[in-house]
């Protein structure tokens, strides 16, 4: 279990205690606040659900010892899954089990049901979400709280780098998956912000790292070609 994860959960589950005027022990209502987690079973994912729920229980159980408003968890495996994953959310909603839900983890499962919260009222805390289509609230998003930034704001911290050293060629060179069915790479999402704050104008390539017969030499050649000024160039690999 991250202490540091549980630590942030337990100022967040704070705030929304401070919200509903129960951290100060005054006007204290007794009805627990149910808290679902949505987060996929395999454990050899950074945020699987053996490793999120612990720090989750911390949080409320050190909460409840401060004399905060009782919270009850419940969790769902998504499967990391754009279909068994809004069914979950669904199937909660439906049975009225919460009352915010922690996670979806995955993109893919997030952004329907993200989508969904805003018109059943039902807010959402997520470490996910960096992706820069998130970044408009409105009109669907109005109720995601992302708790670890967004990938827009690396695209800022490249703009100034590049101001810095003078850059203006760029190039960017990215693994994404061949098999689009199991949809685009984190990779894809990182330098996908850093495309658009460039202004949507710079040569991209991306790549398969998992393509044993991939031509890297070919690659470099392309895209060094694409990267070259009279005084500088630059390649911005992920």
């Amino acid at each position: 279990m991250s202490s540091l994860y549980a630590d942030a959960l337990l100022f967040v589950f704070c705030t929304i205690s401070i919200q509903l005027r129960v951290c100060t022990g005054q006007n204290v209502d007794t009805t627990p606040i149910r808290l679902a987690v949505l987060a996929p079973g395999d454990e050899t994912l950074p945020f699987a659900m053996h490793k999120v729920v612990p720090a989750v229980l911390y949080a409320v159980q050190t909460l409840a010892r401060q004399g905060g408003r009782p919270m009850e968890v419940l969790h769902r495996d998504t499967e990391c899954s754009s279909t068994y994953g809004p069914l979950h959310a669904f199937e909660l909603y439906n049975s009225g089990l919460a009352d915010v839900l922690l996670g979806p983890l995955c993109p893919y499962v997030l952004a329907p049901i993200a989508r969904y919260s805003s018109v059943w009222e039902l807010p959402i805390l997520t470490a996910a979400g960096q992706n820069d289509n998130f970044d408009f609230k409105e009109p669907h998003y109005r109720l995601l709280t992302r708790m670890n930034g967004s990938y827009s704001q690396i695209g800022m911290i490249f703009l100034q780098v590049l101001k810095k050293f003078n850059w203006e060629v760029v190039a960017l060179l990215f693994h994404n998956f061949e098999d689009r069915t199991i949809g685009n790479s984190d990779c894809y999402f990182t330098l996908g912000a850093v495309y658009t704050a460039l202004g949507r104008k710079s040569f991209y390539k991306d790549f398969d790292e998992t393509n044993k017969a991939m031509n890297y030499e070919e690659m470099l050649k392309e895209v060094s070609q694409n990267a070259r000024a009279p005084a500088f160039s630059q390649i911005v690999q992920y």
